[in-house]
């Protein structure tokens, strides 16, 4: 069994992610400039729904929620991705110290 992490995929993944997060807001704005209403436009509204407002604050708080979520993932698969790298780049450099060094010409004037 092995395993292989790509940390490229890893960011690649973490783009995605804030791809989400920027429609977690479009979200957000949509629903504030269709969901929400002055005094006066809730007239009938405010009567007939009166938990309209409730509704349209759980829904911002959601996808406000949602927004923190992706971005904060995405920060992580990014620093993962990092770190992936630069375990790589010691791995690679402690198995080259073990193969003896090679005789290199000395360059003549």
């Amino acid at each position: 069994m092995s395993f292989q992490v790509e940390p490229q995929a890893l960011r690649t993944y973490a783009k995605q992610l804030s791809d989400d997060h920027r429609a977690a807001d479009l979200a957000k704005r949509y629903v504030h400039q269709y969901g929400d209403f002055s005094m006066h436009e809730q007239g009938l509204m405010g009567m007939i729904a009166p938990g309209h407002r409730n509704l349209v604050h759980a829904l911002d708080a959601l996808l406000s929620h949602l927004g923190e979520l992706t971005d904060a993932c995405g920060t992580a698969m990014n620093q993962v991705a990092a770190n992936y790298e630069r375990t790589d780049t010691r791995a690679a450099g402690a198995l080259d110290a073990t193969f003896p060094q090679v005789p290199r010409p000395v360059p003549s004037d």
